[in-house]
């Protein structure tokens, strides 16, 4: 009998000892799973705005991009809603918990930017231009001078055409583009040009009629800004 009892306690023993270890290699094992490798907020903002760069829509928006703790703020104008959209799609990289969108769907404000964009592009060529101009008048040809600014005041004012741009010229181009589009049949806006800048006023079917109304405004040549106070009837 005492015998057996050696014979089982020896066995108990060796049981905890391989029992021992297979639990500690397995805790080991379960150690590297539970650390995430975490992505620091600049490294995701240079990310994204690479992101939004590619993209050659969005690029010429020039929106502003924060990160904090991972938490995304987007801010800017765009033309349309998809724009918006898209610029949330690109900055959904991994390692952000949450994109914040507060760009503003902006037709006129968003044409502006894209604008200074491309003056900047050709500020180099226009300080060559500027150079040139002021050597004519060092050898007193103030005369060529005088006509090259009138003949640039007068292409201004004037849309490709050739017509001048006034704020009638604007309100009939709108109207017209009005006519033409399917979204916005059925719709009765009212349209009115003061210096350039154009009120819509009235009734629309939906919120993408009224969207697709600015947007049309804010592409007519000679139109500086949008202001958007059309109404969507209910059905």
């Amino acid at each position: 009998m005492r015998f057996f009892n050696t014979v089982l306690a020896i066995g108990l023993v060796g049981v905890v000892v391989v029992a021992g270890p297979a639990r500690g290699a397995s805790a080991g094992q379960e150690t590297p799973a539970s650390t995430a490798a975490k992505v620091d907020d600049s490294t995701l903002k240079s990310r994204i705005a690479a992101n939004l760069k590619r993209n050659a829509t969005i690029a010429a928006r020039e929106l502003e991009v924060d990160v904090n703790e991972g938490i995304v703020t987007l801010k800017g104008a765009v033309r349309t809603a998809d724009e918006k959209t898209r610029a949330a799609r690109l900055a959904t990289i991994r390692g952000v918990t949450e994109v914040r969108n507060e760009i503003v769907v902006d037709a006129a404000t968003a044409k502006a930017k894209a604008g200074k964009a491309i003056d900047s592009t050709k500020q180099a060529g226009n300080t060559a231009a500027a150079v040139t101009k002021g050597v004519a008048q060092s050898i007193g040809d103030k005369t060529k001078e005088i006509a090259g600014k009138a003949a640039t005041k007068t292409k201004a004012v004037a849309s490709a055409t050739g017509e001048a741009i006034t704020d009638d010229w604007i309100t009939t181009k709108v109207k017209t583009k009005f006519l033409d589009e399917a979204l916005l049949k059925g719709s009765d806006i009212n349209v009115d040009t003061n210096d350039h800048v154009v009120t819509l006023k009235g009734t629309v079917g939906s919120s993408a009629a009224s969207e697709r109304a600015a947007v049309i405004a804010g592409s007519t040549e000679g139109v500086t800004r949008v202001l958007n106070q059309l109404v969507v009837k209910e059905a």
